[in-house]
């Protein structure tokens, strides 16, 4: 059920009628939002749910000895052991079948034959997020910021809530099992701004990212050595255009639509190519994920005596690599960001050990801070883009050495792009204006137009259409 077609609307309409029959009553509520996800989910693949499940039991239980627990030594052993069943199920699910391969074909290389035993595994939509999300909780726990146990029915709802299960946000237990006990009913503020957030998102999907994957991205990625350096060249810049415009637009569908029902969920993306640092993209770019290895990962290791700070970071973008697919392609990603946030801060303890302030970019240098950023951001995505390591390096190949002609940029994809780049630069104080502008109209004219739009919207759309970032 893609979040963009007239199926889920349907769906999420009827959803929205049952909770405001439960307006008044919480519990029911939550009941049926627990009831809804789960067959959301279902609608996907029937054994899907069986791993949440197992997800929510692990870490809800857990969880609660861990709050029940005086002993510090306890406590810590019972996170342990959360941490490491849940990234044992992420780990089979998502990797064996990658770590199988790559220690056999290490073995052949050894010469040693060995025959590739592949695990039919199949890869659950959303686990990476899932998997992470469930982990906040005994964590959070143990780290006091949540000193109450909750019920399992918020858990459960928190682990399924079908707005963000597929791509997110990562939401945090201590964020969001607090808003599931109270229930301040619906609010038309909140509505307006929910179906407005929903609209934007569909249209990022269907109007930018669909558009850029069908006319430039797509083509040029299967098939590279047909087309002209030139051509290759600005799919790599369309293809960051159409990441951002497909996981920002599920990411505001899932921020309208929880916010509809009365839930808030945090904000994950800050205009991540206009970023003057990799360091600062990081900050800006899917922020509930980054923000996730910040603080649950790198903050756990920094303590540790092993390595510096460089090597820890190294570790962290390997692992922020790893986590969006396995592959060596994915690794090296990681391992490339994690060298240049490293020298990046390498060269601002410089700066300050010899007393230099640090670099502030202004009028011309920001433009071309933010261009030089920008470009090393989508030479990257090579990587992420190709389905293996030898694919991404095969593009970069055919970027500099192609003797292909082609430059099929149509004027349909050619205006889809600049759009695309005016719409990241204007100032937020027009979209500002925009807003308050709508909201002026009278409500009847505004409804009129918004249903005009989401029916034109969706009818571009089928259940067919899948968000990127459904496959991590």
């Amino acid at each position: 059920m893609a979040l963009t077609s007239f199926s889920f609307f349907t769906f999420f309409l009827i959803v929205f009628i049952g909770c405001l029959i439960f307006e008044n009553n919480n519990r029911q509520k939550k009941l049926l939002l627990l009831v809804v996800s789960y067959y959301f989910y279902m609608t996907i693949d029937w054994r899907f749910p069986l791993l949440l499940l197992a997800l929510t039991f692990i870490n809800y239980y857990i969880g609660s000895y861990i709050l029940k627990e005086k002993r510090i030594a306890v406590k810590r052993w019972l996170v342990i052991i959360a941490v490491t069943l849940s990234l044992s199920i992420l780990f089979y699910f998502k990797y064996a079948n990658f770590f199988i391969e790559s220690i056999t074909e290490l073995l052949n290389f050894g010469f040693i034959d060995r025959e590739n035993p592949i695990i039919k595994v199949v890869l659950p939509v959303g686990i990476s997020f899932m998997t992470f999300q469930a982990i906040t909780y005994p964590i959070d726990i143990y780290t006091g910021k949540l000193t109450k146990r909750a019920t399992i029915i918020d858990f459960s709802l928190f682990m399924a809530f079908f707005p963000q299960l597929l791509s997110g946000p990562i939401v945090r237990a201590s964020y969001f099992l607090p808003q599931l006990n109270n229930n301040e009913g619906f609010n038309g503020k909140n509505i307006f701004e929910g179906i407005g957030l929903i609209l934007r998102g569909i249209i990022k999907k269907v109007i930018f990212a669909d558009i850029l994957a069908m006319h430039i991205v797509d083509p040029a990625f299967n098939n590279p050595s047909s087309f002209s350096s030139a051509f290759l060249l600005v799919a790599i810049i369309a293809f960051s255009f159409q990441v951002y415009m497909d996981l920002s637009g599920y990411t505001d569908i899932a921020l309208g639509t929880g916010k509809i029902l009365g839930y808030k969920l945090p904000i994950n993306f800050n205009r991540p190519y206009l970023a003057t640092s990799i360091a600062n993209y990081w900050q800006r770019w899917h922020i509930s994920m980054s923000s996730f290895f910040r603080d649950y990962l790198y903050e756990a290791i920094a303590p540790l005596k092993f390595g510096n700070i460089y090597s820890k970071l190294i570790i962290v973008f390997i692992a922020i690599g790893l986590w969006h697919g396995a592959g060596w392609n994915f690794i090296l990603y990681g391992l490339i960001h994690g060298m240049l946030v490293g020298f990046e801060h390498y060269k601002k303890n410089i700066r300050l050990r010899v007393g230099e302030s640090l670099i502030v970019y202004r009028g011309f240098k920001l433009f071309l801070r933010i261009i030089q950023v920008f470009l090393i951001i989508s030479f990257t995505r090579i990587l992420f883009r190709g389905s293996s390591l030898e694919e991404s390096i095969n593009y970069f190949t055919e970027l500099f050495t192609s003797e292909g002609t082609g430059f099929p940029l149509s004027w349909i994809a050619g205006i889809v792009l600049a759009l695309a780049v005016l719409l990241h630069i204007v100032p937020l104080r027009f979209r500002d204006w925009l807003t308050d502008s709508v909201s002026r109209l009278p409500s009847v004219i505004t409804a009129g137009i918004t249903v005009l739009f989401i029916y034109v919207l969706t009818a571009f759309s089928s259940d067919n259409s899948s968000f990127i970032y459904f496959q991590f």
